[in-house]
């Protein structure tokens, strides 16, 4: 779901914004990167960032689950002069 978007990570050394697909975080226990701005390589380790990642999906399942109830239309309680005898 989220595998082609990205997570902007700051470089520890200059504090240059780098943006890093969160497939890598995804695919292994640390991902590394080298900073755009001053050539630094940077290793993030990727567990902290999986949980955080599973809680946002499960949040948004919830979201998906609540708006598809919200969407249904209650149905219509008949009146007394719906009836015919």
């Amino acid at each position: 779901m989220f595998e082609d978007e990205t997570v902007d990570i700051e470089c520890p050394k200059c504090g240059h914004w780098n943006s890093v697909l969160v497939r890598g975080f995804e695919e292994s226990a640390e991902t590394h990167f080298v900073c755009a701005n001053c050539k630094t390589g940077v290793k993030v380790e990727a567990d902290e960032f999986r949980a955080r990642l599973d809680q946002v999906r499960e949040e948004l399942k919830e979201l998906e689950r609540d708006a598809e109830q919200k969407a249904k239309p209650k149905p219509k309680r008949p009146s007394k002069d719906d009836f015919q005898i």
